[in-house]
């Protein structure tokens, strides 16, 4: 009994594994092996190696079999999508609804626990017709991020703000950079 509240304590001691029981599951793991996962059913199936079969039913709250359907492949025809491909359905309906803010700040969420964050892979593109615009636009997306840390808000709302403040500094550069182009400077 007092083994078995010791193992509880610690347990409560890791709020984000505590509910499933996966911190005691995943700790038997073997040595980290190389993941070739490429398909969202595969990366399922190595999460099901990894922390095994009983932590993923506590995760997402199904039974095995559905666990099962969301490891195999397409071709299988018991298949069902995974949450990996929900989200990726979700994420894609938001951008097309104007909500592209909304899709970052959710991808950040999710890699957060590996210290991870989403960056723009597109050239940045100045949206003005010249640097001296470029310039004003700056303004608006600073004063924002100044207002936001005077008011004490959010570090993840600040965060986010800062990120487009420099996406908008960076097609101010960008600008400037094709100018000087232009003028062979």
């Amino acid at each position: 009994m007092k083994d078995q509240k010791a193992r509880g304590n610690k347990l409560q001691s890791t709020p984000r594994i505590a509910n499933t029981n996966c911190y005691r599951e995943s700790t038997r793991m073997k040595t980290k092996k190389q993941n070739t996962a490429t398909h969202t059913w595969e990366m399922m199936q190595c999460a099901r190696e990894s922390l095994g079969q009983t932590c993923l039913q506590k995760i997402f709250s199904r039974g095995q079999t559905q666990i099962n359907r969301y490891c195999s492949t397409p071709i299988h025809e018991d298949h069902q999508r995974n949450p990996f491909d929900r989200l990726h359905l979700l994420f894609t309906e938001l951008e097309q609804a104007g909500e592209r803010e909304l899709v970052i700040a959710a991808l950040n969420h999710l890699a957060g626990p590996v210290g991870c964050r989403t960056q723009e892979t597109a050239e940045f593109v100045p949206d003005k017709m010249t640097v001296a615009e470029e310039c004003l636009d700056d303004y608006p997306e600073k004063v924002e991020l100044d207002r936001l840390i005077t008011i004490n808000a959010s570090p993840a709302i600040v965060r986010r703000q800062g990120e487009q403040t420099c996406r908008e500094i960076m097609e101010t550069v960008i600008s400037y950079e094709q100018h000087c182009t232009e003028q062979d400077y």
